[in-house]
């Protein structure tokens, strides 16, 4: 029987997944700014809290944040959402035609997903190479900041021990 804390955690995924399909929808009907509001809910959903409490925070404290009291498996889950969250985010700067923002988002969402990979990694590594090979696409490798390019490369590595 799951617990608590695992159907809370399915109730916010259900939930999460409605507001990624509005967001979807307001951006394919160039309603761009509702998009990143709604985003910006979506987030504040995710952890919790207000914006203010994380958004200026370094990426690590916010997923400390993010996980805290969570077990490894929903630890993962949230990052990976909140990762999945980024990448509209991105997505909707780029249909703003705001690249330097969506290249931001991007980066940041393959920050988080490097940083979950490498501390709570799928039980199959193919999901996070994945996720991870699908926001390179996105990101032109000069741009990559020398942080996440070396944990690229610590991913990569671990890869290929396994």
């Amino acid at each position: 029987m799951p617990s608590q804390k695992q159907d809370y955690l399915l109730r916010l995924i259900e939930e999460l997944g409605q507001l990624v399909t509005e967001i979807v929808n307001l951006r394919q009907q160039g309603n761009h700014d509702a998009a990143l509001h709604t985003l910006l809910q979506a987030q504040e959903r995710l952890f919790a809290r207000p914006a203010q409490e994380f958004i200026t925070q370094p990426i690590e404290e916010q997923l400390h944040l993010l996980v805290i009291g969570e077990t490894s498996a929903n630890a993962r889950e949230k990052c990976v959402l909140y990762a999945s969250l980024l990448t509209e985010a991105g997505h909707t700067y780029l249909a703003r035609e705001q690249t330097a923002l969506a290249s931001g988002a991007y980066q940041l969402a393959l920050h988080i997903l490097l940083l979950t990979a490498l501390h709570h990694p799928a039980p199959d590594a193919a999901e996070d190479r994945t996720r991870i090979a699908a926001l390179l696409n996105l990101l032109p490798g000069d741009q990559l900041v020398t942080e996440v390019k070396e944990m690229l490369d610590q991913f990569q590595t671990a890869g290929q021990k396994s």
